[in-house]
């Protein structure tokens, strides 16, 4: 691990001496759903990292030569001035603590999310799949509900439909494809909003106050 300030970026940069990327792999390494490791891969990992640092105005450079490891630098705007709270500076109405049920397969975006979440001062149970979410569901009170769309056992879009044939508890959507059905129009029955895959806190913030404000 490294950390730099060059010029005005806050460079943090991520060794290992590991098997390396070949320049194939490497231009590919930031795409979402691209991985090497098969079905025991998501190919979220680096694009989360990816995602969450274009947010802040930063980029990832990945230096690799194969047998002999791999670099990834993260590169951010050096902060200047006095820190504030985000949340007063654009999400007004923000409520600072529900208790919200997390429906994701994905442990490290339900990792994320969780984190996300806590830091703002919500309660956060998880569940692994739709089925055990909808089984959560009925037996806590939530004030919302995010969720994965692809799911085993029951999906995101069938565990919307599930919870709103009996409950008006706010539903976000979280999907790799979210852009694309945005873009479209489309939200699923029972959906009240639909974020991208890989996601900021910024942007979790944005669609709570939406859905909340109905």
């Amino acid at each position: 691990l490294s950390t730099k300030l060059v010029g005005e970026s806050v460079q943090v940069g991520v060794s290992d001496t590991g098997v390396g990327m070949t320049d194939q792999v490497r231009t590919r390494a930031l795409e979402p759903f691209f991985t090497t490791k098969g079905e025991g891969g998501t190919g979220l990992g680096l694009a989360m990292v990816y995602g969450i640092a274009q947010w802040h105005g930063g980029d990832i450079d990945i230096e690799s030569r194969v047998g002999k490891g791999s670099t990834v630098t993260v590169r951010l705007p050096a902060l200047r001035g006095t820190v504030r709270d985000s949340r007063t500076t654009g999400e007004e109405g923000l409520p600072r603590s529900l208790h919200i049920l997390v429906a994701e397969d994905d442990p490290d975006m339900q990792e994320l999310l969780g984190d996300y979440l806590t830091r703002d001062g919500h309660t956060v149970e998880s569940a692994t799949d739709g089925q055990a979410a909808l089984m959560k569901f009925q037996e806590e009170e939530v004030d919302l509900v995010m969720t994965d769309r692809g799911m085993p056992i029951r999906s995101g879009d069938q565990l919307a439909v599930a919870i709103r044939a009996n409950s008006d508890t706010p539903i976000i959507m979280l999907t790799g494809f979210g852009s694309a059905m945005v873009a479209s129009g489309e939200r699923p029955p029972g959906v009240d909003f639909v974020l991208s895959k890989p996601v900021s806190i910024a942007a979790l913030r944005k669609a709570i106050v939406s859905v909340l404000k109905g």
